[in-house]
């Protein structure tokens, strides 16, 4: 039976005891190994057309620092895509002239 890392899986009669499964292991990478990492994530999401605005910047200070759920972060988010799409929309059905 494949079991995930760490569990034990015995037969008991005709149930399962599933063990403790153990810690997740510590992220042992150095400081520069986490920084080349993260700089690799936002170069990805700037490729497929992510750009960082100081209001971003913000809201993800303040999920860090817990001053809002990531809940509430994602749905600030989701209106404020929703209010461009909006804009846009608008836009496109009333282009304006010079």
């Amino acid at each position: 039976m494949d079991n995930a890392a760490g569990s034990t899986v015995t037969p008991k009669g005709r149930r399962y005891r599933i063990g403790p499964m153990s810690q997740a292991p510590n992220d042992t990478r150095s400081a520069a190994d986490k920084a080349r990492d993260t700089a690799g994530i936002v170069g990805n999401l700037k490729h497929e057309g992510y750009v960082p605005t100081p209001e971003a910047e913000a809201v993800h200070k303040q999920v860090a620092r817990g001053e809002i759920t990531t809940e509430e972060a994602i749905k600030i988010f989701r209106d404020r895509a929703l209010n461009q799409d909006a804009e846009l929309t608008a836009r496109q059905r009333r282009p304006e002239r010079a």
